[in-house]
C-alpha cells in the first residue's frame, strides 16, 4: 500500500514589483517566511526572482555575442560551442538560473571527474560567463561558481622522447597506418590538427617545403567527423616548413597510394574523424608493454609510451639540440609567445646542465681503483 503523502508545506506569499504573486515553502512558517526575506533582500538589491529564463536561454543569448565577434578565430568558436553542447547544456540547461546552486556545479564536476584540467577549467569559465551575465541582468545575485576549481590533477609533464626512443618508435611501427603521421609531426612540429588538415597541394615536393593553411578540430569529448578551419590558432601558425628528408622519402611514396586530396584520410577520401584517428593511435598503444590487449597478434615491445603532443615536443626540443636558435624555432613551431619555446629551450639547458654534473659526480679514476 503506498505511503500517505506528507502535509503540505508551509506557505508565504510575496507580491513582487511587477504585480505578480510568488509563493515560498518551508517545512515550518519560519523557514518559509525566511525565503521570503531573503527574496525581498534580493528585490532591494535589484535582483528579479520572478524571472524564470533557464541556463539554455542565456546561454544561446551569451553565446550569440560570443559568436559574432569579429577576431574569434573560427576553431575557437567551434570548440566553445562544444563545450556547451557536449557538457553545459545536458547538465544545466534545463534548469532556471535562479534554481542553479554550487551544489549543482559539484556535481557536474564530479560527473565530469575523469575530463582533463584544461576541459574542466573551460566548463567552469564558459558556465562563469553565463552566470555573469545573469548578474548583470539582475537575474541572480552571485555565481554558482564562484571560488570552483577544476578537480582534475595538473596534466604530467611532456617529456621528450629521447634519440634511442625515437628510432625504437621508427622501428616498430614502420608499415604501420599510423607510421607517415609518426614521421611527419617527428620531423616537422606540426600540431595534430595541423597535421591531420594537410593537403596534398601543401606539400611542396619540387621545393621540398610544407605549407600549414589549415587545422582539423574535434568537438571537445564528442567522436564526430570535426571540422576543418582555415584561420588556425594564431596568425603565427600560418608558416612555412622545410620539409626534411624523411618527411620527403615517406610521402612521396604515401601519395601514390590515395586519391584523396587530404594527406591523413577516411576510405571516402575525407579527413580523418577523431573516432578514426584514435584508432590509428591504438596501434601504437597496442604495441606499449601494459597497454590495451588486442584481439590481433601483436607484440607489445615499446617500453614507454607515446602522446601525439609529445612527437611535436621532441622535434623542437631536437632542433635546440642540433644548435637551431630558439627564434627560428618558434617560428618553425607556429608559437604565438616567445615564452613557450623559451621554456622549451629551458627545459633543454636544465637537463644538459643536470648530465654534465653527473659526469663531474664520475671520477674514472676512482672507479677503477674500486675495480
Amino acid at each position: 500500500m503506498p505511503a500517505k503523502q506528507k502535509k503540505a508545506d508551509k506557505k508565504v506569499t510575496l507580491t513582487l514589483p511587477d504585480g505578480t504573486r510568488k509563493y515560498f515553502y518551508g517545512r515550518t512558517k519560519k523557514e518559509a517566511e525566511q525565503k521570503r526575506d531573503e527574496a525581498k533582500r534580493q528585490i532591494a538589491g535589484g535582483i528579479d526572482v520572478g524571472n524564470n529564463m533557464t541556463f539554455k536561454e542565456l546561454a544561446d543569448i551569451w553565446l550569440r555575442e560570443y559568436m559574432a565577434k569579429k577576431k574569434l578565430h573560427e576553431c575557437t568558436k567551434a570548440s566553445t560551442k562544444g563545450i556547451f553542447d557536449r557538457y553545459l547544456l545536458p547538465e544545466l540547461g534545463h534548469m532556471k538560473l535562479r534554481d542553479i546552486k554550487p551544489a549543482h556545479i559539484d556535481l557536474m564536476l564530479l560527473k565530469y571527474a575523469d575530463l582533463s584540467k584544461s576541459t574542466q577549467s573551460k566548463i567552469l569559465i564558459y558556465a562563469g560567463a553565463v552566470f555573469d551575465k545573469a548578474i548583470e541582468n539582475g537575474i541572480i545575485p552571485r555565481s554558482p561558481t564562484f571560488n570552483k576549481k577544476p578537480t582534475a590533477d595538473d596534466p604530467e609533464e611532456v617529456k621528450p622522447l629521447t634519440n634511442v626512443q625515437c628510432e625504437e618508435l621508427l622501428k616498430t611501427m614502420k608499415g604501420t597506418r599510423v607510421y607517415p603521421f609518426i614521421v611527419l609531426v617527428l620531423f616537422s612540429g606540426l600540431r595534430k590538427g595541423e597535421a591531420l588538415g594537410l593537403m596534398w597541394k601543401d606539400l611542396d615536393f619540387e621545393n621540398r617545403l610544407i605549407h600549414v593553411r589549415r587545422s582539423v578540430i574535434y568537438p571537445e569529448g564528442s567522436k564526430r567527423h570535426g571540422e576543418i578551419c582555415d584561420k588556425l590558432k594564431s596568425d603565427s601558425a600560418h608558416r612555412t616548413i622545410p620539409m626534411a628528408p624523411e618527411i620527403y622519402n615517406v610521402m612521396m611514396a604515401e601519395k601514390k597510394k590515395t586519391d584523396s586530396v587530404y594527406v591523413f584520410s577516411m576510405r571516402n577520401g575525407s579527413f580523418l574523424t577523431q573516432e578514426s584517428f584514435r584508432s590509428m593511435w591504438d596501434l601504437i598503444r597496442y604495441r606499449t608493454i601494459g597497454g590495451p590487449a588486442t584481439g590481433h597478434h601483436v607484440h607489445a615491445t615499446l617500453d614507454f609510451s607515446v602522446h601525439p603532443h609529445q612527437l611535436r615536443h621532441t622535434c623542437c626540443t631536437r632542433w635546440i639540440a642540433n644548435g637551431m636558435t630558439p627564434k627560428e624555432a618558434q617560428y618553425l613551431m607556429g608559437h604565438s609567445s616567445p615564452d613557450i619555446t623559451m621554456g622549451i629551450y629551458a627545459d633543454y639547458i636544465a637537463e644538459q646542465e643536470l648530465s654534465n654534473t653527473a659526469k663531474k659526480l664520475s671520477s674514472d679514476g676512482l672507479r677503477l681503483a674500486l675495480g
